[in-house]
C-alpha cells in the first residue's frame, strides 16, 4: 500500500524566488496534490517546470504524484534529478526509500483475502483498468469428532481509476454438514487523508453466515512516517439477531517496507446486546519482493453459527509471489473455543490482468 503519509507531506522547505504566475502553478499544484488529485497536481507540476526546470520543489512534488500514480521508475527518475540538483534534500531520499518499500509491498497486493474474514480488504489498484481474479479454499478439521469445515470464496477487484477500485466476491461455506453462500460488493478508495471503503453484502436463509452487513473501515495517515490509525464499523443481521463491531487500531510500515505490523481492539455488541471485547495483532515480514510471511493471533468474540462466542487463533502465512502478476499464499491457523477447537488450512491463489 502506498504510505499516504509522504504524499500528504507539506510543501518542501526549500523554495527560491518565483514569479507570481509560476508561483501560482506550483501553489495550485500543492493544492491538489494535498486533495488527492494527484493527476492535475502532476500536470500543474509539470507546467511549472516547463518553465523552471530547476525548481528542485516542483520536481520533489511531480515525483511524489509520480508515486502516487504507481509510476514509479518515473518518480525515480525526477527524485535522480532532484538529488543531483540538491544533495542535501532529504525529502527525496525519504520518497527513493519509499519507492523501494512501495515495490516491496507489491508482492502481497494483488491478495484480496488473508486470514480472517475481517481481512477481505481490497486495495484501490494503482493502473487504471487493472482487474485482480482470487481464489482462497480452506479446510477445517474440529475436534471431538465433529465434521470438517469446508470453504471457497472467489472474488475480482477491478481499479476505476488511480484512486479507486471495486470489487466483488462470493463465499460458499460448509459446516456441520450445512452449507451457507453469501456474496460481498464493495469499494475501496484512496483520498487526500488516507483511504476509505465500504462493503455490503449477505445471504438469502442463511444459518451461521449473515444474512446481510455492511462495513465502513477507514485509514488515516498521520505525520509520523508508516504510521496509520484505523477504523472499522461493522453491522450484521443473524438469524439469531443483530451483532456490531468497533475495531479501531493502527498500522505501522517501517522504514524500506519490510515489515508491517497491525493491531486492533476489537468490540462486540452481541446479539442480546452485550459488550464484549478483545484485541488482534497482525504481523508481515518479506525478506525480499519475492516471500512475505503473516502471523496472526487473536483473543476476542466472534460471530460463528448463530451465536457470538470466545475464540483465541492463531496463525502463519507463507506468500510466494509467482511472476510479476500472480501471487500464491498458503495459511494454516489454529483456534481455540469453548465447545471444540478447530485447525484450519487455506490456499490462496490471485492474478492481475
Amino acid at each position: 500500500m502506498i504510505d499516504l503519509a509522504l504524499l500528504q507531506l507539506a510543501a518542501p522547505a526549500i523554495e527560491s524566488p518565483q514569479p507570481q504566475e509560476a508561483r501560482s502553478l506550483y501553489e495550485q499544484g500543492v493544492e491538489a496534490r494535498h486533495a488527492g488529485a494527484f493527476s492535475e497536481a502532476l500536470a500543474l507540476f509539470e507546467a511549472r517546470l516547463a518553465e523552471a526546470p530547476d525548481d528542485v520543489d516542483a520536481r520533489l512534488n511531480a515525483a511524489l504524484c509520480l508515486i502516487a500514480l504507481d509510476r514509479l521508475p518515473e518518480a525515480e527518475r525526477e527524485l535522480d534529478r532532484v538529488i543531483e540538483a540538491a544533495p542535501d534534500y532529504t525529502d527525496a531520499y525519504v520518497a527513493l526509500a519509499r519507492i523501494e518499500r512501495i515495490r516491496v509491498a507489491q508482492a502481497a497486493a494483488p491478495l484480496a483475502r488473508h486470514m480472517t474474514d475481517d481481512d477481505a480488504v481490497t486495495v484501490p489498484a494503482r493502473e487504471e483498468g487493472r482487474l485482480t481474479a482470487s481464489l482462497v479454499l480452506s479446510r477445517s478439521a474440529l475436534t471431538k469428532d465433529l465434521p470438517d469445515w469446508t470453504s471457497i470464496s472467489p472474488a475480482l477487484a477491478k481499479s476505476v481509476s488511480d484512486t479507486l477500485s471495486v470489487h466483488a466476491s462470493l463465499l460458499h461455506a460448509e459446516r456441520f454438514d450445512t452449507s451457507n453462500t453469501t456474496v460481498t460488493l464493495g469499494a475501496a478508495k484512496r483520498t487526500g487523508f488516507g483511504h476509505v471503503r465500504l462493503e455490503v453484502g449477505g445471504g438469502s436463509d442463511t444459518t451461521f453466515l449473515p444474512l446481510n452487513t455492511v462495513l465502513i473501515g477507514t485509514g488515516v495517515a498521520t505525520n509520523v512516517d508508516g504510521l496509520e490509525l484505523l477504523a472499522d464499523v461493522r453491522t450484521s443481521e443473524y438469524q439469531s439477531g443483530r451483532v456490531t463491531s468497533l475495531l479501531p487500531g493502527a498500522q505501522y510500515t517501517v522504514p524500506g517496507g519490510r515489515a508491517e505490523f497491525e493491531v486492533r481492539y476489537i468490540n462486540v455488541w452481541d446479539e442480546f446486546d452485550q459488550h464484549r471485547s478483545g484485541y488482534r495483532v497482525r504481523s508481515t515480514y518479506r525478506p525480499d519482493s519475492r516471500w512475505a510471511v503473516h502471523g496472526y493471533h487473536a483473543d476476542a468474540p466472534e460471530s460463528s453459527d448463530g451465536t457470538t462466542v470466545e475464540v483465541r487463533s492463531y496463525a502463519l502465512g507463507l506468500e510466494m509471489r509467482l511472476g510479476e502478476s500472480s501471487v500464491i499464499r498458503l495459511t494454516g491457523g489454529k483456534e481455540l473455543r469453548t465447545a471444540y477447537d478447530r485447525t484450519d488450512v487455506s490456499l490462496a491463489l490471485a492474478r492481475t490482468f
